[in-house]
C-alpha cells in the first residue's frame, strides 16, 4: 500500500473549522468541492460552549483540480459554527446542476436573528444568489443552546428530488419538505412531549425500505419523505432523549440493521446502545447505565470482515468553572450479534477512524489523535504513512479512484488535501459494498452539517 496526495486546495488563509460536500456542475463541466471555513474554531450554540467569533464564515467552490472559482464572504451575520449554518449541494430543479443551499442572515449587526433568517440558494458556476426563502421562526421562544439547531437535507420520492429543512434537536422538533420550484410537500412537527426520541448528529437519507422513496434517520425515527409521516420510531415510550449516532448497516447476508448510541436520557436502565432490525424492533442493547455516548464507528475488520462497532462515552467534569473532558471510555461490539468484545485494535479506538484504502473491503485506519494521530494504520498496527492534518470526511471522496480516500485540512498551511491508495485495486467485495446505495447516497449528502459522516461515525457497511 502506498499512500499518496490525490489532491490539493490551497485555501489560502488559517483554518478553525472546515466542511465540505462535492458538487455537480452538470454535462461537461469538471467536478467540483464546497468549502466552508474559518479561522475560527466551530462555536456550538450551548451556553457552556459558545464563545465570540474572531473571524467569519467563508464558502469557495474549487474544481476537484485545485482551481478555485469563487469565494464568498457570509459575514459578521452568520455565526461559524456547524448548526447555525448548514449547508447542501442539491439539484432540486432538476437541471443537472447541484445548487446550493445555505442558511444565511440578511443582517450582519443581528448575529441571533431569527427574523433575518433566509434559505439561500447559490449557482454553484457563478457564486451568485439565485433566491431566497424565509427561514421558519418555530424555535424562537426555545433557549439559545435548543434555538439555533438547523439542519438542511435532501432525498428523492420515486426519482424526484425533495428538499428537507429542520428546526429543533432536543425538544420541539419542525421539519419541512420542499419540491421543485420550492413549493412545500409538508410541514411537520413532532412536540417535546411526544414519547419518543429527540433527533440525532447523524441523520442518513436512503430508501431504507426499498420502496422508491427515500426516508430520514430522524434520531431513532424513520421519515417518509413523500409525506413526512413516521414509519416507526424505535423504542418509542422507551427512550426520550437524543441519540449521538444512528447509522443503519446491513451484514454479510444483506438484512438491515440500525446501530445507535445515546447521549441523555440518562435515567438508570437505559441503554447507552442498542441496534434495532429494519422494523425497529430491539436485537440486542449494551451499557445500561448512565452515560454521555459521543463518537463512534464501524468497520469490517480481519480475514473474515467482522463487523466490529465502537461507541465512546464522553467523561466531563468542571475544573476552574469550565467544563473539562477527561479521558473518554471505549465499548467495541460485534455488531450484528451485540457481543461486547475487547478492544481488537492495537490502539485507542476512539483515536481513529476506519478507512479502506486498498479496496480490499477491510479497513485500514487513519489516526485522529493521540500517539498515532495522523498516521495510516492497518488493525495489526502496521504503519504505511504520515498524512497528518484534521479529517473532513472519508469514503469515496473521489468517484474514480478505487478504494477510499480521505479528506483532510492542515490549519496553519491553509490547504485542504485527499489522499488514497496509489496501488488501490477493489476486489469484488468492496466493489459491491461502494455501489450499495446506502453508500452511494450517505457519501453525497455527507456535507450536510454538523450530521456528516465524519463528525461521529465511519461508513463501515
Amino acid at each position: 500500500m502506498r499512500i499518496k496526495c490525490l489532491k490539493e486546495f490551497d485555501l489560502g488563509m488559517k483554518l478553525g473549522q472546515l466542511r465540505s460536500c462535492p458538487v455537480s456542475l452538470g454535462k461537461g463541466m469538471p467536478e467540483a468541492v464546497l468549502f466552508v471555513y474559518s479561522a475560527q474554531g466551530n462555536i456550538d450554540p450551548w451556553h457552556e460552549e459558545f464563545n465570540y467569533p474572531t473571524d467569519t464564515l467563508k464558502m469557495s467552490l474549487y474544481t476537484m483540480d485545485g482551481v478555485p472559482m469563487w469565494t464568498r464572504d457570509l459575514g459578521n451575520g452568520v455565526i461559524p459554527g456547524v448548526w447555525y449554518a448548514p449547508f447542501i449541494s442539491f439539484d432540486l430543479d432538476r437541471d443537472g446542476v447541484d445548487e446550493i443551499f445555505f442558511l444565511n442572515n440578511l443582517n450582519p449587526n443581528l448575529p441571533f436573528s431569527l427574523n433575518a433568517r433566509v434559505l439561500e440558494r447559490i449557482d454553484p458556476l457563478s457564486g451568485e444568489t439565485t433566491g431566497q426563502w424565509k427561514w421558519p421562526q418555530n424555535t424562537v421562544d426555545d433557549t439559545m443552546s435548543h434555538s439555533y439547531r438547523f439542519y438542511i437535507t435532501g432525498g428523492y420520492v420515486h426519482g424526484e428530488p425533495v428538499l428537507v429543512t429542520a428546526q429543533g434537536t432536543y425538544r420541539d422538533m419542525y421539519l419541512q419538505g420542499y419540491n421543485t420550484g420550492m413549493s412545500k410537500r409538508w410541514d411537520i412537527k413532532i412536540p417535546y412531549g411526544d414519547g419518543g426520541a429527540r433527533a440525532s448528529h447523524l441523520c442518513p437519507i436512503l430508501d431504507f425500505d426499498e420502496d422508491g422513496v427515500d426516508e430520514m434517520f430522524w434520531g431513532e425515527r424513520l421519515i417518509s419523505l413523500d409525506d413526512g409521516h413516521e414509519l416507526f420510531c424505535c423504542d418509542k415510550g422507551l427512550y426520550f432523549g437524543h441519540s449521538d449516532l444512528v447509522f443503519p448497516f446491513y451484514d454479510e447476508n444483506g438484512k438491515k440493521y440500525i446501530f445507535t448510541a445515546r447521549e441523555d436520557d440518562e435515567r438508570p436502565g437505559v441503554p447507552r446502545v442498542v441496534t434495532y432490525d429494519e422494523k425497529g424492533n430491539r436485537v440486542w442493547k449494551a451499557i445500561n447505565d448512565i452515560g454521555h455516548m459521543h463518537t463512534g464507528w464501524m468497520a469490517n475488520i480481519g480475514p473474515n470482515r467482522r463487523k466490529i462497532a465502537m461507541a465512546m462515552r464522553i467523561n466531563r467534569q468542571v475544573v476552574n468553572n469550565a467544563i473539562v473532558d477527561l479521558e473518554p471510555t471505549d465499548f467495541f461490539f460485534d455488531a450484528v450479534t451485540g457481543e461486547e468484545l475487547q478492544n481488537p485494535l492495537p490502539f485507542v479506538g476512539h483515536t481513529v477512524m476506519p478507512v479502506d484504502f486498498n479496496g480490499d473491503g477491510t479497513h485500514e485506519f487513519f489516526g485522529t489523535g493521540g500517539n498515532i494521530k495522523g498516521f495510516v494504520t492497518d488493525a495489526e498496527g502496521n504503519r504505511y504513512g504520515f498524512i497528518g492534518g484534521e479529517q473532513v470526511r472519508s469514503g469515496k471522496v473521489i468517484a474514480d479512484h478505487p478504494g477510499e480516500t480521505i479528506m483532510v485540512y492542515y490549519a496553519e498551511e491553509g490547504k485542504v488535501r485527499i489522499w488514497g491508495d496509489e496501488d488501490a485495486v477493489e476486489n469484488e467485495y468492496a466493489k459491491k459494498r461502494f455501489s450499495h446505495p446506502y453508500h452511494v447516497r450517505m457519501q453525497h449528502f455527507m456535507g450536510t452539517g454538523y450530521n456528516h459522516l465524519s463528525a461521529h461515525v465511519s461508513c463501515g457497511w
